[in-house]
């Protein structure tokens, strides 16, 4: 199932369950409306809950999600574009995968053996991206006046469902609820500085640089995520084009990894690294700019667009 949050007439979160195509364009089915109009038991009305409700809470939205496709109101559908949607889940805490597909290791290894760096793949690498950077798709982007290097990088994302802490990476699906996509835009002149460092916080952080979604597609519907196409365009120019084969540690290798440091909760998410043909590494390189627009897309997984804006180098207080 492909659910995701958009925001209601009243400004409320909704949940809102993507279904195939009819005429051409996706449509999407309001949750709530549809649990609502069976009666018994309450929709959970919003991701965390749904969430919470475990098998329980999915088996009853596949079925209201069955009732509604058969014989539903057609004012509980919309069509895709139209949804306002929202970022996919409350994001408590984002880990992001560093260097973990070969072909993004290589064309950054030129730069980093200049500066000296011994770089390893012992074990994964990664960083924080915080929760206020993340926006939803179709969001405006605005490239901060700290960088012209602004670059993409499209990231397959595992939502953490269930509480886990030292799995291992055999039994870490049972803690996915499902997948989303990032794109883990990326401030690269200050990356650059802050890497030398051995530190990577502004780089990834600035508001805005966190795009995520457009939606979860639950991991029953996924089954195994390791060989999910992968892609980057901007302005309909193909950039990146993996498979998410590719990666050096897999989606569990990853939450096996996190877990033995801390607990990983619902609502932490785990992207899991780009592929290659990042603007920065291009000859010469292609970066964002003002104007531009950057759509990428996972198998399965829908795809997420955003417009990049300059911003103005004002100070506010």
């Amino acid at each position: 199932m492909k659910i995701g949050r958009f925001r209601g007439a009243d400004g409320a979160e909704r949940l809102g369950v993507v279904l195939g195509e009819t005429r051409g364009e996706q449509r999407v089915l309001d949750l709530g409306a549809a649990m609502a109009a069976r009666g018994g038991a309450p929709s959970p009305g919003t991701m965390d809950a749904l969430i919470e409700s475990g098998e329980r809470g999915l088996q009853a939205a596949r079925d209201a999600v069955e009732r509604a496709q058969r014989d539903g109101d057609e004012r509980w559908f919309r069509a895709e574009p139209e949804v306002p949607w929202m970022l996919p889940i409350r994001v408590r805490n984002c880990i992001a995968g560093g260097r973990n597909f070969a072909a993004h290791r290589e064309e950054t290894l030129e730069y980093w053996k200049k500066q000296g760096a011994k770089l390893h793949s012992e074990i994964p690498m990664g960083f924080i991206k915080l929760a206020s950077s993340m926006v939803p798709t179709r969001s405006v982007v605005r490239r901060p006046p700290e960088t012209e290097w602004f670059d993409y990088e499209v990231e397959a994302t595992a939502v953490i469902g269930r509480a886990c802490e030292r799995v291992s990476e055999e039994r870490a699906l049972e803690a996915v609820f499902g997948y989303t996509i990032l794109n883990d835009l990326s401030a690269r002149e200050l990356q650059r500085k802050e890497m030398a460092n051995q530190s990577i916080l502004l780089g990834k952080n600035f508001p805005g640089l966190g795009p995520l979604g457009p939606w979860i597609t639950t991991a029953d519907e996924i089954g195994d995520p390791h060989g999910l196409r992968i892609r980057t365009w901007v302005n309909d120019e193909l950039r990146q084009d993996s498979t998410t084969k590719q990666m050096i540690f897999d989606c569990f290798a990853l939450v096996e990894h996190l877990s033995t440091a801390f607990t990983l909760e619902p609502g932490d998410v785990v992207a899991t690294g780009t592929p290659g043909g990042v603007g920065i590494a291009m000859k010469p390189p292609r970066l964002l700019a003002g104007g531009d627009s950057v759509r990428v897309e996972i198998e399965g997984l829908g795809a997420l667009d955003n417009e990049v804006v300059a911003e103005p180098d004002t100070a506010a207080l």
